[in-house]
């Protein structure tokens, strides 16, 4: 049974920066590629789960498809009911910018577009963090009507535009394949990626607000994907 968990006040900003994390009015992204069906996926799930309040990152997690067809002994085969083929194809051209393979793995971290680490492993996070450099890009939000947002996105180098729909938390319980018996979590997690155009000097789009339930943040990255110059969550 899947359920998605009501969302209550905004913890990102609620929270102080830790272990060094970069400043908060300039938040670096924070990719977790995972999946439900990975037996050594949830502890990195739970810890994106805390980096979510993190006001220093923006975090989205990605649940990938390539796991969803592993038969597990007599736990047979469980379908993560989040992964989308989309979100491996990401991954595969992360690793093949970053690593020069299209081979992946799970649990997987991108930080800012240009560094790759263990997704379990916070102090990995948080090193990859501190060494992403600055950026002179930025981000800005009007309300222009109930349902829309305008988006002011400035970047010196060329970059494209994307607008991330994510549920805010999940609960589901995993009756099969190697997560069989266990009850996951997540948080930030992405359900479509929506191009806004090419960015290069000052661009405004507008965007559709989320549904209930729901968050959006707005990417500006180089091509690639590439280093990321700008990240915010919709307000």
């Amino acid at each position: 049974m899947l359920r998605l968990v009501p969302f209550g006040l905004l913890a990102t900003f609620l929270s102080a920066p830790a272990m060094g994390a970069a400043p908060s009015d300039r938040p670096v992204l924070a990719e977790l590629f995972t999946s439900q069906s990975c037996s050594s996926c949830p502890p990195a799930e739970a810890l994106f789960h805390e980096l979510a309040d993190d006001p220093s990152l923006v975090t989205l997690e990605w649940h990938v498809d390539y796991w969803d067809d592993l038969v597990y002994g007599r736990y047979g085969v469980w379908k993560d009911p989040w992964s989308d083929a989309a979100f491996t194809e990401r991954q595969r051209r992360y690793n093949a910018e970053i690593r020069g393979t299209r081979a992946v793995y799970t649990p997987q971290a991108v930080i800012g577009g240009t560094a790759e680490v263990n997704g379990a492993r916070r102090s990995a996070v948080y090193g990859a963090v501190r060494n992403i450099s600055a950026s002179d890009a930025s981000l800005s939000f009007t309300r222009v009507e109930s349902d829309r947002l305008a988006v002011t996105a400035i970047s010196a180098e060329p970059a494209e535009g994307w607008v991330a729909y994510f549920v805010r938390d999940i609960e589901n319980e995993v009756p099969r394949g190697e997560n069989h018996g266990r009850e996951l979590g997540g948080r930030h997690v992405v359900r479509k990626l929506v191009p806004l155009g090419k960015v290069r000097g000052e661009v405004t789009y507008q965007i559709a607000l989320p549904e209930e339930g729901m968050g959006c943040a707005v990417i500006i990255q180089a091509p690639g994907p590439g280093p990321v110059h700008a990240a915010a969550y919709c307000p």
